[in-house]
């Protein structure tokens, strides 16, 4: 595919594929398609989320892994990694509307290592359990949710 950005364009594509990998590297291209898109619905539904790529993935505490104390800001994907190519993809897959949503509108997204089992607490963000999301679907280990 043979696509020409602008300069914003550009530095939004930049943010997307970074925050996918860091986001969702362990879950495979689906996964890292399920983030993007999540990002895309923001940025398409401007908010106190923010109006654009950037405002939405570096606004503080929505994306763990850009948030200066979380180890995963510090990572980036080396030559050889075999996720990177898949984000990349994804990124684009999303960006140019290349494949549809597979979240069904969602906006938000958390791992079920935060679901209650075993004994262990529940720690599902506040916003899964007020009614104020609906979820809509499970990609790898992320559930997704849109606004209700």
């Amino acid at each position: 595919m043979d696509t020409e950005f602008t300069p914003q364009q550009a530095y939004e594509f930049g943010l997307l594929p970074l925050v996918a990998w860091r986001e969702a590297q362990n879950q495979g291209y689906a996964g890292m398609l399920a983030v993007a898109w999540s990002i895309r619905n923001r940025v398409e539904h401007p908010s106190w989320a923010g109006d654009s790529y950037p405002s939405v993935i570096l606004k503080h505490y929505q994306y763990s892994s850009f948030n200066w104390t979380d180890p995963n800001s510090q990572k980036e994907p080396k030559a050889g990694d075999s996720a990177w190519p898949n984000a990349l993809r994804a990124a684009m897959d999303a960006y140019l509307e290349l494949v549809p949503d597979p979240t069904g509108g969602a906006v938000n997204y958390f791992d079920t290592s935060l679901d209650p089992m075993n004994g262990k607490p529940d720690r599902r963000p506040k916003w899964a359990l007020d009614g104020s999301m609906v979820h809509t679907v499970d990609v790898g280990k992320l559930h997704f949710y849109r606004i209700a």
